[in-house]
């Protein structure tokens, strides 16, 4: 009867992390990944008058954001993550005009990479009501006794209302990839609460993340206007001439690119942008001033990412809803400029690390 009765909450990972030998190797290849896209971003800005330096801070806020997430989620699974949300939350609405959608708003002083960072908090509240919904350890408590089970509810229900609160903030942001990345962590965060097995997730997310970057590949090499039937707007007009002019740029210098900072010198749409925003899409600009190899590099940093959300000792809801908000991110990365913002790739190594850090308390 006790074990007819166990409420779904804790359901045992099928196919989730197998030991601290798995955590060595994980880190070894994400360390070396990322000397591999310092190192090519320096090559490729080797005899030119090239500017690596927006790179390498990325690169840098990466590595900080996921070193400070490690930290805090093994100190606070829960409460760090529901920390981060709330500040977000308090930032973007005290900060004057932080959701005006006015390009030089703060905090970030762009509108979607205002969004985008809501979009991350929402990301982080999920997992943080998903890990409140795990029970503890074995032993420790009555897991399978139904007050038990409503007191692990009752903070996962109010990370949930925060999560909500967040993603109405995002519909002031003046964001609509910011508006629909919140809702989809949203309804990644219900459909998975119950899982078991990362893998099928953790691949489909995958595709998305793939056919969202190669969507403004497609558009721009067919030449067509993607808002031409809805009267052009002139912003996504620029946009779709920002895309076509980097994939002539790749097309140029395949191999190393054009230089990393060289895309707006280059491109007659970025000199015609009133506000400067790179190629606004991650995939094309890098293409653009990495050439292939350092579009191959971007790819397999997100995949190491997933990667590392597959074997992390926490649960598979937390590890799939980290997931979900990283494709989001890189579904909005991939028709905006969201990725040149240190602020924006910190967070989301911050959600890596707080998603894969073990707590403390374990051997």
């Amino acid at each position: 009867m006790g074990a007819a009765s166990t409420s779904t909450i804790g359901t045992p990972d099928l196919d989730g992390p197998s030991g601290a030998a798995s955590d060595t190797a994980v880190d070894v290849i994400g360390g070396l990944l990322l000397t591999g896209c310092a190192s090519w971003s320096l090559y490729t800005a080797s005899g030119r008058d090239a500017h690596p330096e927006g790179v390498l801070l990325g690169l840098l806020a990466v590595a900080a954001g996921y070193a400070a997430g490690r930290i805090a989620g093994a100190v606070a699974a829960v409460g760090s993550p529901a920390v981060i949300a709330l500040a977000v939350g308090v930032l973007a609405l005290v900060a004057p005009g932080g959701l005006s959608g006015d390009p030089a708003a703060p905090p970030l002083h762009n509108a979607d990479a205002n969004g985008a960072l809501i979009a991350l908090a929402v990301g982080a509240a999920c997992c943080a009501a998903q890990s409140a919904r795990t029970p503890p350890a074995a032993g420790s408590a009555p897991a399978g006794t139904p007050r038990h089970a409503r007191r692990l509810l009752r903070p996962a229900f109010a990370l949930a209302l925060i999560a909500c609160a967040l993603t109405a903030e995002a519909v002031t942001a003046g964001s609509t990839a910011a508006v629909l990345a919140c809702l989809g962590t949203l309804i990644l965060a219900v459909a998975v609460r119950t899982a078991r097995r990362r893998l099928p997730a953790l691949l489909l997310l995958g595709l998305c993340a793939v056919l969202a970057g190669a969507a403004p590949l497609l558009l721009a090499r067919s030449g067509t206007d993607p808002t031409a039937s809805s009267g052009g707007l002139p912003v996504s007009q620029q946009r779709a001439a920002l895309w076509h002019d980097a994939v002539q740029e790749a097309g140029r210098a395949p191999l190393r690119g054009v230089g990393p900072g060289r895309f707006a010198e280059l491109s007659p749409a970025a000199q015609d942008f009133s506000t400067p925003g790179g190629a606004s899409s991650a995939a094309l600009e890098v293409a653009a001033e990495q050439g292939v190899p350092g579009l191959c590099l971007l790819a397999a940093s997100y995949g190491w990412m997933m990667w590392t959300l597959r074997r992390s000792p926490g649960s598979t809801p937390a590890a799939l809803t980290a997931a979900g908000a990283l494709t989001a991110l890189a579904a909005e990365a991939a028709i905006s400029p969201v990725l040149s913002f240190p602020g924006i790739t910190a967070g989301a190594g911050l959600l890596v690390g707080m998603a894969t850090a073990r707590p403390l308390a374990e051997p």
